[in-house]
C-alpha cells in the first residue's frame, strides 16, 4: 500500500477503501479529478490522461458526458439482444456481472488493458483458458460497441491477449458402453430412457432439450425446431427419435414442455439432473458426460459415410472447423482403416490369362 501512494497523481479516497483516484492539471493548467477503482487502473488511466494531454487529444471528461463501464455495458446487450440467440445472451448478462463487480463503479474509459489483463489472470487461477476467452470476448464486444456509438476512444481489449484453450476433448459413447448404460437406466430410471434416445438420435445441446417445448415438435413432417446459441435450425426425426419423442408425450401428461420434470424424486425417480451421472457411475462408464452424447451422434453420422456439411447443419456449428473437431473417428475404426494397408489384407493379385494364338494354316 505504501508503494501505491507513492506514484504521482494517484491517490485513495477514502482512505483504506481500496478506491482509487487521480489527479491532474490539462495543458491550460485546469484541474481534473477522476474516480476510477483499482490501483492499477487508476495508474494506467493517469498515465493515459498525460499521454492525451500532451499529444494535444485530451478532452475533459465532464460529468456531463462521461459514461460508466456499467452503463456502457447495458446499453450494449441491450443492442445486442435481438441478434444474439436466448441462451447466448442469458450467459452474457450471467458473465457480466462478474464483470460488474471489478468495474461497475469505473466510467467506461477508466478501464484500461492492463485492468483488464489483470482481472483475467485472476480469473485463470480458478477457470479454464477457453472461460477467461469468453469474458474477453464480452468485453470486447462492449467497447467495440461504445467505439461504435461514439461513447469511448477506443477499445482497450485489442492488445490484452487471448489465453490459450484446451485440447478439444475427445470423448463418445462406446458401442459395449451404450450396453452397460442402457442396462443401468433401465434398472434406475426406466423413464429417462427415451431423454437418451433423444440426445443420441438428434444431437441437439443439453440446453435445447430440456427447454424444447411441444410446438417446436412435429411429428407429421418429422422435425422439430431446435432455438440453440447458434440460432435456429431444423433437424430431422429418425424413427428411433420419433419413439422417443412419443414416450416423451406420453409421460408429459399435457405440460408444454418436453422435459417436465424439474423436481428431485418426481414419480419415484431421481434428481433430473443427476440420473444422468448415477447410471454412468453404476455402470462403470468414466470420463463421460451428458455433451459426449452430441460427440457420439456427430462421430457415428461421419463413420457411417455422412458428409461433414450436413453434420454441420444438423449440429447447429457455425464454422466447419467446428464440425471437424467434433467429426473424429473411434480407434476401432481407425484401426480398422490401417490394417488395411497390411500385405496379408490386401487381396491376392488376379491371374493374367494367356491366351495362345497359333499360326495360321
Amino acid at each position: 500500500m505504501r508503494d501505491k501512494a507513492k506514484h504521482r497523481g494517484v491517490f485513495e479516497h477514502p482512505a483504506g477503501s481500496d478506491i482509487w483516484w487521480i489527479l491532474y492539471y490539462d495543458a491550460a493548467g485546469r484541474r481534473h479529478r477522476e474516480k476510477v477503482g483499482r490501483w492499477s487502473a487508476a495508474r494506467d488511466a493517469y498515465i493515459q490522461r498525460k499521454g492525451e494531454i500532451r499529444a494535444g487529444r485530451f478532452t475533459s471528461p465532464s460529468r456531463k458526458d462521461r459514461i460508466s463501464f456499467r452503463t456502457l455495458a447495458e446499453e450494449c446487450l441491450a443492442a445486442k439482444k435481438g441478434r444474439l440467440a436466448p441462451l447466448s445472451h442469458h450467459n452474457d448478462t450471467l458473465r457480466l456481472e462478474t464483470l460488474l463487480e471489478e468495474f461497475g463503479t469505473m466510467p467506461a474509459s477508466g478501464v484500461t488493458s492492463t485492468a483488464i489483463d489483470d482481472l483475467l489472470r485472476k480469473m485463470k487461477e480458478t477457470r479454464s483458458g477457453s472461460t477467461c476467452n469468453r469474458y474477453r470476448s464480452l468485453l470486447s464486444s462492449i467497447f467495440s460497441f461504445g467505439v461504435k456509438e461514439g461513447k469511448v476512444e477506443q477499445n482497450p481489449v485489442r492488445t490484452v491477449p487471448k489465453y490459450k484453450e484446451n485440447d478439444f476433448r475427445i470423448r463418445f459413447l462406446q458401442d459395449d458402453e451404450e450396453i452397460a448404460l442402457r442396462k443401468e437406466i433401465r434398472e434406475l430410471c426406466p423413464d429417462r430412457e427415451a431423454e437418451l434416445d433423444l440426445a443420441l438420435y438428434t444431437g441437439i445441446r443439453r440446453g435445447e432439450q430440456f427447454s424444447m417445448t411441444w410446438d417446436a415438435v412435429d411429428l407429421g413432417l418429422g422435425v422439430i425446431t431446435v432455438s440453440g446459441k447458434t440460432g435456429r435450425r431444423f433437424v430431422p426425426v429418425n424413427p428411433e427419435a420419433r419413439a422417443a419423442l412419443e414416450k416423451l408425450y406420453a409421460r408429459s401428461a399435457g405440460s408444454s414442455s418436453v422435459i417436465p420434470e424439474r423436481k428431485a424424486d418426481v414419480d419415484g425417480q431421481r434428481d433430473w439432473r443427476r440420473w444422468f451421472e448415477t447410471c454412468l457411475a453404476e455402470a462403470k462408464i468414466e470420463n463421460f458426460t451428458w455433451h459426449d452424447l452430441r460427440h457420439t451422434f456427430a462421430s457415428r453420422l461421419v463413420m457411417r459415410g455422412v458428409d461433414l456439411r450436413t453434420v454441420q447443419e444438423l449440429l447447429g456449428h457455425k464454422s466447419i472447423l467446428m464440425t471437424m473437431r467434433y467429426a473424429h473417428l473411434s480407434p476401432d475404426h481407425k484401426a480398422a482403416a490401417v490394417a488395411k494397408l497390411s500385405p496379408a489384407a490386401a487381396p491376392a493379385p488376379a491371374r493374367r490369362k494367356v491366351v495362345k494364338i497359333g499360326r495360321p494354316a
